[in-house]
């Protein structure tokens, strides 16, 4: 059995780059290159450019709007990097990210799940996210039982939705994002 205190994650960790934090906090590209720098190695083109502008206006402000691009020319990894910057900054409570398919919206909510267990940069940054979420050591089934000194984070962690750990001063905290295919089940979506 789980004890308490093996349930409970502890103190948290200051924001170690204060700095980069708050230049990333409005500035999707800003948040991009700093956060995920083995990402995005090559410089951006005209039509990268005008997609971050787009997402960042969608993500700040409201409104929709389907990016046309090559394949292999980064709109899955952009829409992915895009739902953790919205959360992050508690810009979005709620996110839907959709896959062409229930296996690839599968695939993208894995991604957004490695980064937040192993992205050192975001961990350093936004510790009352990642630090939780690390201690779940990859067991799902530790999320009804986890604290925070005490607290119950109320962090979920399945294969179509992750609820980010509640915790007192994060802007993130109890943000979800849920996943769904294309042509799956997107009208009515709730939590």
């Amino acid at each position: 059995q789980f004890s308490a205190s093996g349930r409970d994650v502890g103190a948290l960790p200051e924001v170690a780059n204060v700095d980069v934090r708050a230049q990333c906090a409005n500035d999707f590209r800003a948040f991009c290159e700093n956060y995920f720098p083995q990402t995005f190695t090559i410089a951006w083109s005209p039509d990268h450019l005008t997609v971050i502008a787009r997402i960042e206006q969608a993500v700040l402000h409201g409104g929709l709007f389907a990016p046309a691009m090559p394949r292999a020319s980064g709109k899955t990894t952009l829409a992915e990097i895009a739902c953790l910057w919205a959360v992050l900054y508690g810009h979005r409570e709620f996110v839907c990210l959709i896959g062409a398919s229930e296996a690839h919206a599968a695939e993208m909510l894995d991604s957004l799940k490695a980064e937040l267990e192993g992205n050192e940069l975001l961990e350093a940054d936004f510790p009352a996210v990642c630090v939780p979420i690390k201690k779940l050591d990859g067991i799902a089934n530790r999320c009804a039982g986890q604290t925070c000194q005490g607290v119950r984070t109320h962090i979920s962690w399945t294969t179509t939705e992750i609820v980010l750990p509640t915790i007192k001063g994060s802007a993130a905290a109890g943000a979800i994002v849920k996943t769904a295919g294309l042509t799956g089940r997107i009208r009515g979506m709730k939590f």
